[in-house]
C-alpha cells in the first residue's frame, strides 16, 4: 500500500507541471495532440491533485493495516472494481495496449493483492489454523 500510495503521491507534481512537459508526454503515448483550453488542464490537473490526496491516504491507512482494515478491504474492492471499468474507457478511447494494461490491470493486481494477502494474513499469524 506504500508503494501504491509513493506513486499516487508522485502526481501532484503534475498540478503545477508546465503544460509543454504535459503536451510531451502526452503525444508520447501515440494519441495525437493534447486537446487545448481550459476544461481539459482544469480536469488533467484535478484528477492529479486527486490522484496524490489517494496517495497519502494509502500512506496513511499503510501505517497500520489492523486498525484501518475495513478501509484496506474497501480499497481492495475498489480497485478490483475500478479495474474492469478503466479497461472498458481506455478501450472505447483506442488506448494503446500498454496503457490499458498498466491503468486497469495494476488496479486488479493491487486489488488482488489486497485482498489476498487479508485473507491469508490469519493464517500467516497463526500457522496452526491452517494445517489438519
Amino acid at each position: 500500500m506504500r508503494l501504491v500510495g509513493l506513486v499516487e503521491i508522485l502526481a501532484f507534481a503534475a498540478v503545477v507541471m508546465p503544460s509543454s512537459w504535459m503536451e510531451a508526454r502526452y503525444s508520447s503515448l501515440g494519441t495525437g495532440a493534447m486537446p487545448q483550453g481550459p476544461v481539459f488542464d482544469a480536469v488533467m490537473r484535478q484528477v492529479s491533485w486527486t490522484y496524490g490526496l489517494h496517495g497519502i491516504g494509502m500512506w496513511f491507512i499503510a501505517a497500520d493495516v489492523v486498525r484501518y482494515r475495513p478501509l484496506v478491504i474497501l480499497t481492495g474492492f475498489g480497485y478490483l472494481l475500478t479495474g474492469p471499468v478503466f479497461v472498458a474507457i481506455d478501450l472505447f478511447n483506442g488506448m494503446p495496449a500498454f496503457w490499458i494494461v498498466g491503468n486497469g490491470g495494476s488496479c486488479l493486481l493491487i486489488g488482488a493483492l489486497l485482498l489476498g494477502l487479508l485473507w491469508f494474513e490469519p493464517q500467516m499469524a497463526h500457522p496452526e489454523h491452517g494445517q489438519c
